[in-house]
């Protein structure tokens, strides 16, 4: 497993939470709401434009742009959320070596998701497990 150039736990939370805090820190920032300028960010790192990040997490641009405008922070379902896609991502990266690489595999058609691209499921708790699952495989040697 390579190591992780960036912290995407830390991008998203604003560095209230990184990859080595622990689950009630998590807990209580996705109670707090993470805020759309770190969404925006983690958009930016990633290198997906923000209505792929809004799908992945749960919800639309318009939806992020207007708690923006309220300058509120997001709900703790799609904070959860976007703390999840944070870590999958870095688990992927992590694994792929870098980003491009890691967006090309959650673009390639893969028979462990029916045959669909991996991001088409990210937006969900069991697409995240079994993605999660699939990079765990492949870390272990199994052929994705």
């Amino acid at each position: 497993m390579n190591a992780v150039e960036t912290d995407y736990l830390g991008v998203v939370t604003d560095g209230r939470v990184t990859i080595h805090s622990n689950t009630i820190d998590e807990i209580n920032v996705a109670t707090q709401g993470v805020t759309v300028s770190a969404i925006k960010l983690l958009a930016k790192e990633l290198n997906w434009d923000a209505n792929i990040l809004a799908t992945s997490i749960g919800t639309t641009t318009r939806t992020l742009e207007r708690y923006s405008k309220d300058r509120k922070r997001l709900s703790a379902k799609l904070s959860e959320n976007a703390l999840e896609i944070a870590r999958i991502s870095s688990q992927g990266i992590a694994y792929f070596g870098d980003v491009k690489r890691w967006n090309e595999w959650l673009g390639t058609p893969n028979i462990q998701f029916a045959n669909q691209e991996p991001k088409s499921v990210i937006h969900t708790i069991r697409g995240r497990e079994l993605i999660k699952r699939v990079i765990l495989g492949l870390e272990y040697g199994f052929t994705a």
